[in-house]
């Protein structure tokens, strides 16, 4: 198999095979891939009727991705997997490296079956849009104080477009967040997620157009102190990739995640929130808004060759 180095070229690409799948999972976006090229570098190649993702670090190779598209019933995709996964292990000098990540939970069945391992990565958050649209009820009585109490104060505020102009700010905004969550915890593990996160959003900002990414700025006495961006999962979901807020400005986060998800509300059922880095703080903060679903995704490593 011959890999190319995956550019912003080749979007169109892995468009056209993704759009073949019912993705469900955050993963399985080129932008979610594209923004970590700081950290890995990542190849694709053709395998039949499949592109392969391959992302490399030093002189080890894994799949970020399944082979897309994926196909739960066929003996031909997985063979296809079986023979990625071969490519990993021979083309790598630390073969425990190899592994699939990012697989939904429908096709473990498949994969057990087959030689393969599976164990639990991470866990997505799913809700309805028009719930975070409308904050309803007693169990969101306090995310619609603080919005309210947000739009008393500021009552200018409002979403806006994010534009490339935008892009400096918006870094600022970044590296002051950053900051104050940095000297607010002791965690080491938190404090190099924050730190490898930096790059992640400079990509997302600086190439939003691009990598297809839907951005939204909030500005207050014509400061941005917001902003969010996404991206269309599949033709009823929408990602959100990122959203900072000015932890000093109460009721910022409520206020442009929910003006977010009332401009999505028309156009998407169900908002993905992603996952919650096993953070203690964000799974709180995620489950605060009382997702409709989890959706977990699981790591595979091979067992065994196939016969």
């Amino acid at each position: 198999m011959q890999l190319q180095p995956l550019t912003l070229n080749d979007k169109p690409i892995f468009d056209r095979y993704v759009d073949q799948t019912c993705q469900r999972l955050s993963s399985y976006a080129f932008a979610s891939l594209y923004i970590w090229q700081n950290h890995f570098a990542f190849y694709w190649g053709q395998l039949a009727e499949h592109l392969c993702i391959f992302a490399k670090q030093n002189d080890d190779y894994f799949m970020p991705i399944l082979p897309i598209p994926y196909n739960t019933g066929s003996c031909g995709y997985l063979n296809v997997v079986h023979e990625a996964y071969q490519f990993m292990l021979e083309s790598s000098r630390n073969s425990h490296i190899a592994r699939i990540e990012n697989v939904p939970q429908e096709m473990l069945p498949l994969f057990e079956k087959n030689g393969f391992s599976a164990t639990l990565k991470e866990t997505e958050y799913l809700y309805e849009t028009q719930t975070l649209a409308m904050l309803s009820g007693n169990r969101y009585k306090s995310k619609r104080s603080a919005y309210n109490a947000f739009v008393e104060r500021y009552p200018s505020a409002m979403l806006s477009p994010y534009g490339l102009t935008d892009r400096d700010a918006c870094v600022a905004l970044y590296e002051a967040w950053r900051t104050e969550r940095a000297a607010q915890s002791n965690d080491e593990i938190y404090q190099a997620m924050l730190e490898d996160s930096q790059s992640a959003h400079r990509i997302a900002i600086a190439h939003a157009d691009a990598l297809g990414l839907l951005g939204r700025v909030v500005r207050i006495n014509g400061e941005i102190k917001a902003y969010t961006f996404g991206y269309p999962l599949n033709a009823d979901t929408f990602c959100v990739l990122f959203e900072i807020a000015d932890l000093d400005v109460k009721g910022l986060a409520q206020f442009i995640y929910r003006e977010f998800c009332r401009e999505l509300m028309g156009t998407y059922r169900w908002i993905n929130a992603m996952d919650d880095s096993g953070l203690e703080n964000l799974r709180r903060a995620k489950h605060s808004y009382h997702p409709t679903r989890l959706i977990s995704s699981y790591n595979l490593v091979r067992l065994c060759t196939p016969s």
